[in-house]
């Protein structure tokens, strides 16, 4: 008997993972239902696949053989599934693009509006969150883009296009005695309150803050941002002041004061992606946002592997 696909992606995934748990949490599906589903495989097969060692498992060579094998398989049948679809849609393609809310104003815009110029048949459909639910999306691969902040390494199986590198700003009240300075240092803050993210799944930023105090040889005073507006409010009551990029805000901001920081701190957006991209569309929208951040003399802008 041949085992359907579902089967041998579910042996895949246990493979990939290492972890029945894992798989299970990465399928979706309870994990008596996975281990379930692997002995059923077994059985069609008459091959013992997987071989428990204590609380680890361990692949045997048949079960090797099955995850190189069957990898191929699935990403060959996936091909065929999106051909199908990419057929059917006459040549107008969706896809869904996640955005961390501080590429709202000026990355994203900016790859939306090359988008609709340079591939119009492509439509994408934006959703806002943060970095870290973004990157677990596209592992998941519940979005196929995603435009990501100060991002970590990239989930397996994914990447990560640089499309933007920005110096940040101090971002602070008007009426702050140091809004009156031409531009500020690490040092010049060393006394005040800096926000930071408050959740774990925009830690890249804080990081990146707290990397550049840490080389400058300084330990700041810190607070978790109360509310969820980049520091907009936190800022406007005078709870702290944020380092960020200048183009996460509007271009007219009553009441609040940008100046330049020196040396600066320099903040990531990249486009998070699954690899390697299987439909043209998807192709399409990385060809034009390569073409938006390629550095002079290159043939290609940076990428990071997961």
């Amino acid at each position: 008997m041949t085992p359907d696909l579902r089967l041998i992606r579910y042996f895949v995934i246990v493979a990939e993972e290492g972890n029945v748990t894992r798989a299970a949490e990465r399928l979706h599906i309870s994990q008596p239902s996975l281990s379930a589903a692997i002995r059923q495989l077994e059985a069609q097969l008459g091959v013992e696949l997987l071989v428990r060692v204590g609380r680890r498992i361990e692949i045997t060579p048949a079960g090797e053989l099955l995850r190189e094998r069957g990898r191929e398989l699935l990403d060959q049948a996936d091909a065929v599934v999106d051909e199908v679809r990419d057929r059917h849609e006459a040549g107008a393609s969706r896809l869904s693009l996640g955005v961390s809310p501080t590429a709202r104003y000026g990355v994203a815009q900016r790859l939306l509006v090359a988008c609709t110029t340079h591939v119009p048949a492509v439509m994408l459909y934006t959703v806002e969150n943060t970095t870290g639910a973004l990157l677990r999306d596209i592992a998941r691969g519940r979005l196929d883009l995603a435009i990501t902040f100060c991002a970590p390494d990239p989930p397996p199986g994914a990447e990560l296009l640089l499309l933007h590198d920005e110096a940040a700003i101090v971002h602070l009240p008007s009426q702050h005695p140091l809004a009156a300075r031409a531009q500020l240092t690490l040092q010049d803050l060393e006394d005040q309150t800096i926000l930071l993210a408050a959740t774990d799944d925009s830690h890249g930023f804080s990081n990146r803050v707290l990397s550049a105090f840490a080389a400058a040889g300084i330990a700041p005073h810190t607070l978790a941002d109360p509310y969820p507006d980049l520091g907009l409010q936190a800022v406007r009551e005078n709870l702290g002041i944020v380092i960020y990029p200048r183009s996460a805000f509007p271009a007219e901001l009553p009441g609040s004061a940008f100046l330049p920081l020196t040396p600066p701190v320099r903040m990531p957006f990249h486009l998070a992606y699954r690899t390697p991209p299987k439909t043209s569309a998807l192709r399409s929208v990385l060809a034009v946002a390569q073409a938006l951040n390629r550095p002079p003399g290159s043939d290609s802008p940076e990428t990071v592997k997961g």
